[in-house]
């Protein structure tokens, strides 16, 4: 009997550490009083985007906290942490989000290699050193790096710890780089850093505080690097977006450093002057590997008619207007067609939500009686958003650009740069075409050339567009999951040999950025069948004017169809194909596609779509096609069901 009872004993405390719970503090500040200082932003629009994701990542709504502005005040904030850590027990998990300004502040300990600390800026936090405040209720990297070390001491070495900044500048909080919301640093009149502050990289905090040796994993995502602002996008703040998006599209045995791999991508087509970064513990299994995959199906979340369903997925998960649905019995674990009630069409897709027009009305109006899984998708047309300068001043090129686009389907020009993706402006003698979120320019065009200007202009826009529209297509049939990446390649400078494939790390930044050096760094490709079928792969390279070039296969290394098929659960290493580099210095995305038929961009993006191969397999006709610019259900067909699947790896080309 003791045996017995010792034995159930023993079960129940591993099954105590086996199911964590799940803890979440969402903060989000946005109507900041006047008298503060601060400007306005959409901080509250974070909050239905990452409950939302945490909810289907099954955290219990009772353990998800928000504070709203006026909540979160510096008493609101820490009140709200100390709770929080109250309730945690060593294995659960925790997510902190923070939305909101933020600002570096002088150093107050002498410990900052900048002079400065950085601060989250609470919503009773004022932008600038008076006589009567004087930076008391800034929330500081030091006091932060505090309360992060105790929640990872009490959490222990089962439990993880996984913090999101959403906010203007964002950098590194627990380590110093934040320089969010103001450039202007939050100190008296008059206040310089010393001579001898290390200004030009940020800063970091030294690890001082007492972290255990079974203390917690710690991942640490922002939305920008140190010196750069943190852009909106569509009313939401850029990493909320990206991170809700990522979490949409899991893919199996996730990592952070894969989590972040994908928000990377997310943020190079909504941001692209925009540098996230990760650090921590990168290379653990996101949530402990407890974490959901995006199923076969939605639920229903409500019926307006019996005929009107509406699901809880949209744009944001790759749904758009006219994607054909089949309707099941709630509980069917796969699709079965001899169990479909009915079909439908997404008539209206939101950003979130989408509302299903059905063939033929529903038996009853419960709701929870169905499933919908997606049959065809659509994938959207190119819609590319651009906003004239009002150093545009000839009203012929408005016109003329205005219809390029209408005629060809590829976007329309707003008249509220918030709402735009790129701008053209007028430089002195010649035409600039910017990403609109931190105008950089991606072309200049000198005037002087008359017409082929325009011509030009048009075919950067075009470029632009495509390549825009192809970083943000997801492909998502589980059967032919992949992963690639790139991996370092030593190499002898002396006897001119290629060496050992060293670790990934070897080329990541403080940011996680995989960078490499022309003329100098060499690189082979990995690459992964995660899926439950061989596969077929295929990679292409995107550059930040939009231009398409082929990756995997190429001119170089022509690896045939059979060379380039991967059986389920295989991993291979090309070897026999080294990359190097080449200026310009600019951030690439490549993106992969998987199938189960044989796939090789190489000759259509040299033919630019006019190739007869390109009209072969249904993959390379889909790429041909965004060279005439639609793809919608309404469009031009590609020759046969577009199945497959597609990932991105992003790296930048750097000086010296």
């Amino acid at each position: 009997m003791k045996r017995l009872f010792f034995i159930l004993l023993v079960c129940i405390i591993c099954s105590s550490h086996a199911f964590a719970n799940k803890h979440a503090l969402i903060i989000a500040i946005g109507d900041y009083p006047t008298k503060t200082g601060w400007g306005t932003i959409s901080s509250a629009n974070d909050v239905t985007l990452i409950k939302q994701v945490l909810l289907e990542q099954d955290f219990m709504e009772e353990n998800i906290t928000i504070l709203l502005n006026e909540q979160a005040t510096y008493a609101g904030i820490i009140e709200a942490l100390k709770r929080l850590q109250s309730k945690i027990v060593p294995g659960d998990i925790v997510v902190i989000h923070y939305s909101g300004h933020g600002q570096q502040i002088m150093d107050n300990n002498g410990e900052e290699i900048d002079d400065m600390d950085e601060a989250l800026i609470p919503y009773d936090a004022w932008v600038k050193y008076t006589h009567n405040y004087k930076g008391e209720n800034h929330l500081r990297d030091d006091e932060l790096g505090r309360i992060i070390t105790s929640f990872r001491n009490d959490l222990e070495k089962n439990g993880q710890l996984l913090l999101l900044l959403d906010s203007c500048h964002s950098g590194s909080a627990t380590r110093g780089g934040l320089a969010r919301g103001s450039k202007t640093v939050f100190a008296p009149e008059g206040w310089k850093p010393s001579k001898n502050a290390d200004t030009t990289g940020g800063s970091d905090m030294f690890e001082k505080e007492s972290i255990s040796e079974s203390a917690a994993p710690f991942v640490l995502i922002s939305g920008a690097s140190a010196n750069e602002l943190n852009y909106e996008y569509e009313g939401y703040g850029s990493l909320s977006y990206a991170f809700s998006k990522a979490m949409s599209d899991l893919g199996t045995n996730f990592t952070y450093r894969q989590l972040f791999s994908k928000i990377s991508s997310i943020m190079n087509v909504i941001s692209p002057n925009q540098t996230p970064t990760i650090e921590g513990d990168k290379d653990y299994k996101l949530f402990k590997g407890d974490y959901v995959k995006q199923e076969q199906y939605y639920e229903v979340i409500s019926m307006p008619r019996n005929d009107v369903i509406k699901i809880q997925a949209g744009k944001l998960h790759g749904i758009f207007k006219n994607t054909t649905v089949s309707i099941l019995p709630a509980g069917s674990q796969s699709f079965s067609q001899d169990k479909v009630i009915t079909t439908g069409k997404v008539a209206l897709a939101k950003f979130n939500e989408s509302n299903i027009l059905l063939d033929k009305p529903l038996p009853n109006s419960n709701n929870m009686d169905y499933w919908v899984f997606i049959n065809d998708r659509t994938y959207g047309d190119i819609a590319l958003k651009v906003y004239m300068d009002s150093s545009i001043r000839e009203k012929e090129l408005k016109i003329e650009i205005g219809d390029f686009l209408k005629e060809n389907k590829l976007g329309e020009i707003v008249t509220d740069s918030l709402g735009s993706e790129v701008t053209i402006s007028k430089k002195a003698d010649s035409y600039r075409l910017s990403a609109t979120n931190g105008s950089k320019a991606i072309a200049d065009v000198e005037t002087n050339r008359g017409e082929e200007a325009v011509n030009i202009l048009k075919k950067k826009l075009f470029n632009y567009a495509q390549g825009q529209y192809l970083k943000n297509l997801d492909l998502k049939n589980p059967n032919y999951e992949f992963s690639f990446r790139l991996l370092p390649k030593a190499y002898d400078v002396v006897l001119e040999e290629f060496g050992d494939t060293l670790a990934e790390n070897s080329y990541v930044d403080k940011s996680g950025m995989f960078q490499v050096r022309p003329n100098k760094d060499h690189v082979v490709l990995e690459v992964t069948n995660k899926g439950k079928q061989a596969v077929y792969f295929s990679i292409i390279e995107i550059n930040s004017q939009g231009e398409i070039n082929p990756f995997m296969p190429n001119r170089n290394c022509t690896l045939n169809n059979n060379e380039r098929r991967l059986e389920p659960g295989k991993t291979m290493i090309f070897s026999d194909c080294v990359f190097s580099f080449a200026p310009p210095y600019e951030k690439l995305v490549l993106k992969g596609f998987a199938s189960n038929t044989p796939i090789n961009f190489q000759s259509t993006i040299e033919t630019r779509g006019e190739g007869k191969r390109s009209m072969e397999y249904p993959l390379e006709s889909f790429l041909a096609k965004t060279y005439v610019q639609t793809r919608s259900g309404e469009g031009n067909k590609v020759s046969g069901k577009v199945d497959g699947y597609s990932t991105e790896f992003i790296y930048e080309i750097i000086k010296e």
